[in-house]
């Protein structure tokens, strides 16, 4: 590999430095409603780590046992930020936004450098690859705005390193052996994909290329048990957390979880569907378009297999997880809760075709002594365009006006921006509930105000999620609630059931509610019970 120059170096740290700032920058007085639903979820287990008085009657939280085995790395990393942060936990997710923006771009750019070996290719991957992509299953690749700045964006950020250490030394794959491990611990889901991904590329090198000798018997499982290793804290919290053990009317469980997660997550069929719509062909045409270029080189060639065989992988183990799973819970008559969420891991699968698209593209400017020449402005022509991406002018054009291109910069880096960021009523009315009502008092409305306003909340469907794993028998008890509140005919009835389980404050959009009307904000209503 070339080694790359100061001044080179320097661009790729000033670029990202720049835009980790910008975000951080145009999210000093960023609301709770501008994070994502997930992580508005994981800000309350923080929440009630830093006080367990908090959320006694929750939905989710009366228990702090009901979420011990969720992402322990990323909820423990971000408590610690928010001591510096006043346990402001919106700035503490600006803050790691703010690392995870650097190490994002900086480690990438390493990681396509390392194989591509061509700077200007290397640092287009790598800006490119921050884009966010919407995948099957609603996952997303990429990172952007705070709402991004989830477990798997953490995960992600971090995932390159493993594969910087790797090399012919045994050691050092060890250590990235044991690193590839740990990060799992940010966000297992992504994290098995990654560590699918690194135990497939290990192989598939030493039967293609044989570049490499440690791939004996002992070596091979010394491997395994450092990834394994790696991965302990989270393996011993879940399992230690969690139970298969069927306690509970199973198909009670089963048409809550079915009221609750899309059907495609067990129907793995019907989430492969997913994946042949016209924004994937982003990462399928490069790989058929790289080995059709390679075909006459066989050296290049085998890289261009290497890459289609492992977004099969990527893409193959995790949806035969579902009928696996299935078939073990019908022999043993239990309930492993896995594969709904392991079948996401097939999100990993895009990055075999952000490497075909920059081996393509290093092939091609190669080729020809003008585009070697023309290539580094090219990539400058993109940088440019990136910072109108948010113009209403350039919505419409395929691909610059796309989310892979419009978020890659923040606001105040994007000329003509359409986008503001404004405190909505939601946010308003959080904060009237945080200041007005009692810390013990029990919300129905909104899994927002749960931690946006620090109070128990029942009933909602989001907070529901964290059930399904951590108690299943709790998780049935919302779905039947749930189905008697859809059952009653009149918002005197809601009132009248909402009191039984000693609700305090309902709030609403609804107008006609037989309660006393505490506060308004906007078309959101208090009331009083």
């Amino acid at each position: 590999m070339k080694r790359l120059g100061k001044h080179k170096l320097l661009l790729v740290i000033t670029i990202n430095i720049i835009i980790a700032v910008a975000y951080f920058i145009d999210n000093k007085d960023a609301n709770y409603s501008e994070l994502s639903s997930d992580i508005q979820n994981i800000i309350p287990v923080a929440q009630k780590f830093d006080n367990p008085e908090l959320f006694t009657h929750d939905l989710y939280l009366d228990n702090i046992n009901n979420v011990k085995y969720y992402t322990p790395f990323y909820v423990q990393s971000l408590r610690f930020i928010a001591k510096f942060t006043n346990y402001n936990y919106v700035q503490a997710i600006n803050v790691l936004g703010l690392i995870s923006h650097l190490l994002f771009g900086v480690l990438w750019f390493f990681l396509f450098f390392r194989f591509i070996n061509n700077f200007w290719v290397a640092l287009f991957i790598s800006i490119l690859v921050r884009g966010v992509i919407w995948l099957p299953g609603l996952e997303i690749w990429g990172i952007s705005d705070l709402w991004t700045i989830m477990p798997r964006t953490v995960y992600i950020s971090l995932l390159p390193l493993p594969f910087l250490i790797l090399s012919k030394t045994f050691y050092k794959n060890v250590i990235a052996a044991i690193l590839i491990g740990l990060i799992f611990n940010f966000h297992p889901i992504t994290g098995l994909g990654g560590i699918l991904l690194f135990v497939s590329f290990l192989s598939l090198s030493q039967i293609y290329f044989k570049k490499q000798e440690w791939l004996t018997l002992t070596k091979t499982i010394t491997i395994l048990i450092c990834i394994l290793i790696g991965m302990l804290p989270f393996i011993l919290t879940y399992f230690g957390k969690t139970t298969s053990e069927v306690t509970y009317n199973i198909m009670d469980f089963n048409a809550a979880f079915n009221a609750r997660i899309p059907e495609y997550f067990s129907q793995p069929l019907l989430y492969l569907k997913q994946w042949f719509l016209f924004k994937t062909l982003f990462f399928i045409l490069p790989l058929g378009l790289y080995y059709i270029w390679t075909l006459k080189n066989y050296e290049a060639h085998l890289k261009a297999k290497l890459l289609i065989i492992l977004t099969f992988i990527l893409v193959l183990v995790p949806t035969i997880s579902v009928p696996i799973e299935q078939m073990v819970n019908n022999s043993l008559g239990l309930n492993l809760r896995l594969s709904f969420q392991l079948i996401r891991v097939q999100k990993v699968a895009i990055i075999p075709g952000f490497f075909a698209l920059a081996f393509l593209l290093n092939d091609i400017i190669k080729s020809n002594k003008t585009i070697v020449k023309a290539f580094p402005y090219l990539v400058g022509l993109y940088f440019a365009l990136l910072t109108f991406s948010q113009s209403p002018w350039l919505q419409k054009i395929p691909f610059i006006g796309d989310d892979i291109s419009n978020t890659i910069l923040p606001h105040n880096l994007s000329f003509f921006s359409a986008i503001t960021d404004s405190e909505l009523d939601i946010d308003r009315m959080s904060k009237y509930i945080q200041n007005n009502t009692n810390s013990l008092d029990l919300i129905c409305g909104s899994h927002i105000y749960r931690g946006a306003a620090r109070r128990s909340v029942v009933f909602d469907g989001k907070g529901a999620s964290m059930l399904i794993e951590g108690n299943p028998e709790q998780f049935i008890t919302w779905h039947m609630r749930q189905q008697k509140i859809s059952s009653l005919n009149s918002m005197q009835e809601v009132v009248d059931y909402l009191k039984l389980f000693n609700v305090d404050y309902f709030v609403t959009r609804n107008k006609d509610v037989p309660a006393t009307l505490v506060h308004t904000e906007g078309p959101i209503f208090l009331y009083k019970l």
